[in-house]
């Protein structure tokens, strides 16, 4: 058309000139680009960080004759696509309370606290170059506009005829090691962004069409309204762009590789490109690497080991000295070169050489040099990081495509320490759609946010669940972080709490309507009938079975068998010692049982009666036992075993019409959450022998027993998809009990079938470990602070991580107790209560210390139920609101929450939506450099 002609045509900035899919082509290569898998490295033996860095190193030593350029750079947690995921897998909610917290402010407060933790995932990506390109090539590339309207198969010749070197390429990345995939349309516009525009925030949105190719016009969405300069001898280079409309400015720091001791990776040191991720701010890595052919290294290592032998025999035979010690260890370096060199060069001594850069910004110079220093001093003294002048150009090399600014600061080296630096190295635990539970505290710092339910309704496995440690260690508290944000989210849960604390969720304003606090001690007679204890199968569970009938009649033949040798159990547990290890006791006992029967309606009672009769026949061990178990009766506790006699034993109903002693109240549907305790019970000292054991302590273990065979009775009254839990406290005494093992080993088998998440929480694992088929069924494990050796070791056989590995010692050191200055004659007043710290093994793999956090300012309430440090003020405070008058409702907004990000001044703001994006919140500094900034309640670092 007229005019036409005129327009100026565009030139990119950048030495890119299209990319297509995964294919970024500049004008003298074609480049294929990748995202790595990430790998993990805590809680791994040697032998497998060993032999993952083989891995890489074969994977790496495969592309030889190649160019690789290696980027690391992060994404901000995507905050509100976690809240839209948790928000659809809540089905079933409770109801908003008036003047309580709601589920709207409750996910919001969730997503301020997670923007204000500042956290950033890690992403790696490794571009390996595929072919240069000919004369012809980037004529046919120049003249695609013309060629596509009338040779169109001409412009695609180029890749059509690289396509099998592609598919060479890819086959070697995603190998086991890198496991690359190659990079989708979204990852290569995010890689495009964060690299033109270096140091920038985070875009808050980006956009790419799968399958459509970025020309060399397209080029200018990452590099139009960016800018990069440098004043003469500047130690920064300043970028400047805009966010969103914003003009933005940020300054950044390029630091090179320099020279490297020798590092023990996996011995005592930790890969030495993940380091970076200790530091609370974001890190950017860029590296230049090319991979030798075995014929491009052979020359240079004879010289090198030429120049060695020359340097040793002057000290040697020219001055009769001793060498020093680091010639001596090049000479030992050489011999095994030259071993290697004898056996021929494999993918694992192939060598390379390369460039390796490290970018750091900041708001203004001072900033980004204060964070510079901070990275010198990471790394020192056993790396050195050198700070050179052409900031400029060495910025530039971040970006895909750019040429080597300089080619000084070149380190050499083989692909195994390469490898070693494991760039892909990161702290995965958990999944993206389930409740907070807090932060992983290792070298990553990542959000972990965990569903109980996603074991049995995707993976199809156990939803049995561990949470182990010492006094103090925080399982109460863990505990009821999780319930109160599952039940919140639609789950149902049973609790048995021995000492009480977790009472306190039932009276929260919003969980108050759906929950009941049950006292055992204080219930009516017969609560813990053994006979009653126990579900009877429903008739609707089976008809999926083949022959539900067949089916359900097996199920109630195996509830009454339950139900008799819960009864035997019991009652020879509340025996003396001495009385009921004779084996004529166990007997009777069993004969009396059998008697009785196994149905629903009977009761411990019918038992001693039938004892009596027994004894009338000429059985005389049995009126003995009879008269045992009466004096047994006659305890006040021991009335929750026997309820109220009715004319009728077939009758639950006592004579007044009313429920009494029936453990069926449990079941009514109108309730989310139950809490069973027991206060006042005295329990047995963990360890002790049996025969040491008073009786109060022996009526309190069966009661125990019971109590939490009455917990599980929901689990198969209720409809069998509904998301369920039941959590069990002081399950190291259901060990001792044959029928305390066997009510375990059934939760974890029913688990997944009655989508069920069973926590057991004990201070030992030995007494989990105890019941047989334990450690093969656990889904979930939490280990908190362990002191004893054998604990530490059993604890990390229930993790299944590796043991006599240094991790033992490890578990001693979890949630770190505050020291006071004794050097000052101080002593420290306050009460811990600094986070709680675990290792958290998710079932699936993940294995992580992490960090209980529970401090957003919307569930400040929730602390302060969950508190069981006592407190002597608390009991001069004034008393709680009347029932009527119920207290407000934690706000989840604050007045930082309206703050302008940059000035800190509130602003008016529209009614709150209920998903906030995490970019479009802050800058990407902010979300990865741990500072508190307005509109960010939550702590940064490390707290």
């Amino acid at each position: 058309m007229a005019g036409a002609s005129s327009a100026p045509s565009y030139r990119s900035d950048i030495a890119l000139r299209s990319i297509d899919g995964n294919i970024a082509r500049t004008g003298s290569a074609v480049t294929a680009w990748y995202r790595l898998a990430p790998q993990p490295w805590s809680f791994r033996s040697d032998s497998q960080r060993e032999s993952l860095i083989r891995r890489i190193a074969n994977q790496l030593g495969e592309l030889q004759g190649r160019w690789c350029h290696l980027r690391v750079t992060t994404r901000p947690f995507p905050v509100a696509r976690w809240a839209e995921a948790f928000d659809r897998n809540s089905p079933g909610r409770p109801e908003d309370v008036g003047g309580a917290l709601g589920w709207e402010d409750f996910l919001t407060g969730e997503q301020h606290h997670l923007m204000g933790l500042s956290m950033a995932d890690k992403e790696v990506f490794l571009g390996v170059e595929v072919s240069g390109r000919s004369v012809v090539d980037r004529w046919l590339e120049s003249a695609a506009p013309l060629l596509n309207r009338m040779v169109p198969s001409a412009v695609s010749a180029e890749l059509t005829a690289l396509e099998t070197e592609i598919a060479h390429v890819d086959a070697l990345v995603s190998g086991p090691g890198l496991d690359g995939v190659p990079c989708s349309a979204e990852d290569m516009a995010w890689l495009m962004h964060r690299s033109c525009a270096l140091g920038l925030p985070a875009p808050r949105s980006v956009h790419a069409e799968p399958g459509v190719a970025w020309e060399t016009e397209d080029l200018a969405a990452f590099t139009d309204g960016v800018s990069m300069h440098q004043e003469p001898y500047a130690p920064t280079v300043t970028v400047q762009g805009r966010h969103g409309l914003q003009p933005v400015s940020r300054h950044v720091a390029v630091l090179s590789v320099g020279l490297m001791d020798s590092l023990r990776i996996p011995e005592a040191d930790d890969p030495w490109m993940q380091r970076s991720d200790r530091l609370p701010f974001p890190v950017e890595w860029s590296a230049r690497i090319y991979v030798r052919r075995p014929e491009e290294v052979s020359g240079e290592l004879q010289r090198q080991m030429g120049k060695v032998r020359s340097q040793i025999r002057h000290y040697t035979h020219d001055h009769d000295l001793d060498p020093p010690m680091s010639l001596e260890r090049q000479a030992d370096r050489v011999l095994q070169i030259e071993d290697e060199l004898s056996g021929g060069l494999t993918q694992l001594n192939t060598r390379v050489y390369g460039w390796w850069r490290v970018a750091v910004s900041g708001r203004d110079e001072s900033e980004t040099l204060t964070r510079a220093q901070q990275v010198l001093d990471l790394y020192r003294p056993r790396v050195a990081l050198e700070h050179p002048e052409a900031q400029y150009a060495y910025a530039r090399e971040f970006i895909p495509g750019e040429p080597l600014a300089s080619t000084a600061y070149r380190r050499r080296g083989s692909v195994t320490w390469v490898a070693a630096g494991v760039p892909a190295a990161s702290a995965s635990v958990g999944d993206r759609r389930g409740v907070l539970l807090g932060e992983t505290c290792t070298a990553t710092r990542r959000p972990v946010a965990w569903d109980p339910w996603m074991a049995q309704e995707v993976r199809r496995a156990s939803g049995l669940t561990a949470v182990v440690g010492g006094l103090g260690s925080g399982k109460s508290f863990l505990t009821g972080l999780m319930v109160y944000k599952t039940l919140r989210a639609g789950a149902r849960w049973t609790v048995l709490d021995p000492s009480g604390p977790l009472a306190e969720l039932t009276r929260l304003p919003e969980l108050a309507p759906f929950s009941r606090h049950i006292h055992l001690l204080g219930a009516d007679p017969g609560i813990l009938n053994p006979y009653r204890v126990v579900a009877e199968p429903r008739r609707d569970h089976f008809l999926d079975e083949p022959d539900p009938e067949k089916a359900w009649r097996r199920e109630r033949s195996l509830a009454a068998a339950t139900r008799r040798r819960l009864v035997l159990d019991v009652l020879t547990g509340l025996l003396p010692y001495d009385v009921a290890r004779l084996p004529h006791t166990r007997i009777v006992l069993l004969r009396a049982v059998r008697e009785v029967g196994g149905g629903q309606h009977r009761d411990p009672g019918q038992v001693i009666a039938t004892l009596r009769r027994h004894a009338r026949e000429g059985e005389e061990h049995a009126d003995v036992v009879a008269d045992f178990l009466e004096e047994r009766r006659e305890l006040p506790q021991a009335a929750l075993l026997f309820p109220e006699h009715t004319s009728d034993p077939a009758d639950p109903r006592g004579p007044d019409e009313s429920p009494v002693g029936d453990p069926s109240i449990l079941d009514e549907d109108q309730y989310r959450l139950t809490v069973l305790t027991m206060q006042g019970m005295s329990l047995p000292r963990p360890g002790s022998p049996r025969e040491e054991w008073t009786d109060g302590e022996s009526l309190a273990v069966e009661l125990l027993n019971l109590a939490s065979w009455l917990t599980q009775r929901t689990v198969y009254t209720a409809d069998r998809d509904l998301r369920k839990g039941v959590a069990l406290d002081e399950t190291h005494f259901l060990s001792q009990i044959p029928t305390g093992k066997v009510l375990i080993d059934r939760l974890a088998r029913d688990s997944r079938k009655f989508n069920v998440r069973a926590l057991f929480a004990s201070q030992l694992a030995g007494d989990l470990l105890r019941v047989p088929g334990f450690a093969s069924l656990v889904d979930a494990v939490f280990v908190g602070r362990t002191d004893d050796a054998e604990a530490q070791a059993e604890a990390l056989r229930l993790l299944r991580v590796p043991t006599d590995v240094g991790y033992e010692e490890m578990l001693g050191t979890l949630s770190p107790r505050p020291t006071a200055s004794r050097s000052l004659g101080e002593h420290d007043d306050h009460p811990d209560d600094t986070p709680r710290q675990f290792v958290f093994s998710d079932g699936h793999g993940g294995v992580e210390k992490i960090r209980v956090d529970l401090e957003g300012p919307h569930l400040a309430h929730l602390r302060t139920a969950l508190d069981t440090n006592p407190d002597a003020r608390r009991a001069h405070t004034p008393a709680a609101p009347a029932p009527d008058e119920p207290p407000a409702a934690p706000s989840a907004r604050t007045p930082a929450d309206d703050a302008d990000p940059d000035t800190g001044m509130e602003q008016p703001h529209a009614p709150r939506p209920t998903f906030r994006r995490a970019w479009g919140e802050r800058d990407d500094d902010e979300q990865g450099d741990g500072v508190p900034t307005a509109g960010s309640p939550g702590r940064g670092g490390d707290g």
